[in-house]
């Protein structure tokens, strides 16, 4: 969706790399995601099991278990939920000239969403615990270990087998290298032993009665309606054709969302926008990647859906400003009521009557209040009054986290 204006005052830019190791290195927001997850974990041993998933540093080098890339997630949201981070302020999101309403716009859908967001962390990856898969280069320490690919279909007792050997080799590779930190830890260990992580067809195991059954209370457990819990199935069904959708912008993959969001009977800007907020806090923050350069982490994603929304039908841009600027208009005036700003409240408070004269003068106000024109001059006790009503006009609009 798209609207006008954003009530976040824009500041200084920052690259998204930078944006998120600042946020890693704050102590609230790292408290917070690790009481979620150790919340949701203590409550599900399917989510305390599916934390201690082994990760592949070449796709996910956030650190070497799937809660590593949980938690970075987690702190992404909280720091929008704690306005120490905005969409608008990242670098790689102000270049894209003609898009700023989208991006002002996804971040608040994330805010109005966070229980959603929540779940979606806690549940999009939780198939990967029983579908991880094992496989090394030939001649490397991995392969003289057993992490050879099979070209049988793995048992269960298999998976659970290698799935037990890695976690084993990696601890024991812990205890020798004390001083490395988990990041260190799991590229070294990459490189020593060359074994690569795979999750065949992870995303739709949420669909299996066990995981199904999770989902449903993780759902209940967070509020979530009826609609909200079917969108957000199908979300995490398609997670993974996102990522792959939007390696380029291509608006002939939006046919796809549209369709599925048509077929459910969805409400298809609803669906985007959410299938828009995964992507940005799975695929975007809390995905890194390990380069030759170091960590880093790609926002292009999310700016080829979004360039791909927009060249898909350039004339749904114009219908949506019009519904935002209408619903901007509503909200703005409800407020104005709320606190004595609209045209009654001012005319008692001035003794005027109904005209033009008057007209042009609440208009003037109104516009001065919200930064547009000039304050008129009034006498200096109906000045006071709505200089003060002014001052609640703007606590309510700028309510933190709204």
């Amino acid at each position: 969706m798209w609207r006008s204006k954003s009530t976040h005052l824009r500041g200084e830019t920052e690259f998204l790399d930078q944006m998120i190791v600042r946020i890693q290195t704050d102590k609230k927001l790292f408290k917070h995601a690790e009481a979620h997850l150790k919340g949701a974990a203590n409550a599900e041993p399917l989510i305390a099991e599916s934390l201690r998933t082994p990760q592949d540093v070449r796709y996910h080098a956030e650190g070497p278990f799937l809660g590593d890339h949980l938690h970075l997630m987690l702190m992404c949201l909280y720091a929008l939920i704690d306005e120490k981070m905005h969409l608008s302020d990242i670098e790689e999101f102000r270049q894209m000239k003609g898009h700023e309403g989208e991006i002002e716009e996804l971040e608040e859908t994330i805010k109005e969403n966070v229980s959603i967001f929540e779940v979606y962390a806690l549940c999009h990856d939780i198939g990967k615990w029983t579908s991880v898969r094992f496989d090394s280069k030939k001649g490397s320490r991995g392969e003289k270990h057993g992490f050879v690919k099979s070209h049988k279909q793995h048992a269960h007792d298999q998976v659970s087998k290698d799935r037990d050997s890695y976690l084993k080799l990696f601890e024991q590779f812990e205890q020798q290298h004390p001083n490395d930190s988990a990041q260190e830890l799991q590229a070294n260990f990459f490189l020593t032993y060359n074994i690569e992580v795979h999750y065949p067809g992870h995303a739709r195991i949420i669909h299996t009665p066990v995981y199904s059954q999770l989902f449903d209370r993780l759902c209940e457990a967070h509020q979530l309606t009826d609609r909200s819990r079917a969108i957000l199935e199908d979300l995490i069904t398609h997670h993974m054709g996102m990522i792959k959708d939007f390696q380029v912008a291509d608006a002939k993959k939006m046919e796809r969302y549209f369709h599925i969001a048509n077929k459910r009977g969805f409400d298809s800007d609803d669906f985007i926008d959410l299938a828009q907020g995964i992507l940005f806090l799975d695929a975007v923050c809390g995905s890194r990647h390990l380069g030759p350069h170091g960590y880093w982490h790609d926002a292009s994603l999310l700016g080829n859906f979004l360039k791909s929304e927009h060249d898909f039908d350039p004339s749904r841009r114009t219908q949506k400003e019009s519904k935002w600027e209408l619903a901007k208009q509503q909200a703005q005036n409800r407020l104005f009521r709320e606190v004595g700003l609209d045209g009654s409240a001012i005319m008692k408070l001035l003794g005027m009557n109904p005209g033009p004269k008057f007209g042009k003068l609440l208009q003037q106000i109104q516009g001065a209040i919200l930064g547009k024109s000039k304050m008129p001059a009034l006498d200096k006790g109906a000045s006071k009054e709505i200089e003060d009503r002014a001052g609640r006009f703007y606590k309510k609009s700028f309510v933190k986290g709204e």
